[in-house]
């Protein structure tokens, strides 16, 4: 059975890094270990160009991210009978954490538009404070300091009401990777005791 493992995070918490690194040692492990982002979907780099030119509240460039996260999650769907773990680098958490919090679009309806999408085994969010992700990326999305702050609390609100696992991104890469390792590996051990 497969293990499917969000990542999220604020720009610049270092998830991309983390999951390069777990994926080098999972593989080592003998796992069959893949990522995937919204990048994975079908012309995914002329939808995020055209995405990019409209203002961050434009309905339309969400619903281009949205039917990108979508297809992140179809591609996830193929994968599944031929991986161990899959990493989603965001998911649709993101969605709710940006457009619901960050753009005051309603969340029961984002809830429901991706309420068919199959949910992540586990979702690992990245915690570290605004400023020291910023510090670390130039985000274009974050730059919009209310926007920002109303998307890092609202990835709070929905680790807590998810019981999304926190992993203290402000450490060293090594002891980040290392804690999330060691969720992953519980969580492959739990699910091997439910097969």
């Amino acid at each position: 059975m497969t293990l499917v493992v969000a990542v999220e995070g604020l720009p610049g918490c270092g998830k991309t890094t983390a999951i390069e690194h777990m994926i080098r040692d999972l593989s080592t492990e003998g796992l069959r270990v893949a990522a995937v982002d919204i990048d994975t979907a079908p012309h995914a780099s002329g939808l995020r160009s055209f995405a990019h030119t409209l203002p961050l509240k434009h309905l339309e460039r969400s619903v281009i991210f949205w039917a990108m996260r979508i297809m992140q999650y179809d591609a996830i769907q193929e994968m599944r009978d031929r991986m161990d773990v899959i990493f989603a680098d965001r998911s649709w958490g993101s969605v709710l954490a940006f457009d619901g919090y960050g753009n005051g679009i309603s969340l029961p309806a984002l809830e429901n538009i991706g309420g068919d999408l199959t949910q992540p085994d586990i979702t690992l969010l990245f915690s570290a404070p605004l400023e020291i992700a910023a510090a670390r990326k130039e985000s274009r999305t974050m730059q919009d300091l209310a926007f920002a702050r109303r998307v890092e609390q609202g990835y709070a609100a929905l680790a807590a009401a998810h019981a999304w696992m926190l992993v203290d991104a402000t450490r060293t890469p090594e002891s980040v990777k290392e804690q999330c390792l060691a969720l992953i590996h519980a969580a492959l051990a739990k699910h091997e005791l439910s097969l």
